[in-house]
């Protein structure tokens, strides 16, 4: 699991998007979660750090949800 995936994951934070964190997955929701933040190039402390800021401001985290929940959740029926 990735450094902060594998963590906001046992937080439950995955699970209340929809969405199933697996081996396969992880290191492609840490790229889009880098690129949503815009952290493309950098490395776990740094999209880490960005990621808690997003996850701070309201607006920004409702961004964040809705486009890991697009990206990764299954769709419902």
């Amino acid at each position: 699991m990735t450094c902060f995936v594998g963590h906001l994951r046992k937080k439950g934070y995955f699970d209340a998007l929809g969405v199933e964190v697996t081996k396969e997955n992880a290191k492609e929701i840490e790229r889009e979660i880098a690129r949503i933040v815009g952290v493309k190039d950098g490395h776990c402390p740094e999209i880490w750090k960005e990621m808690k800021a997003w996850l701070e401001d309201p607006k920004k985290k409702a961004k964040l949800d809705a486009a890991l929940r697009k990206r990764f959740a299954p769709p419902k029926r």
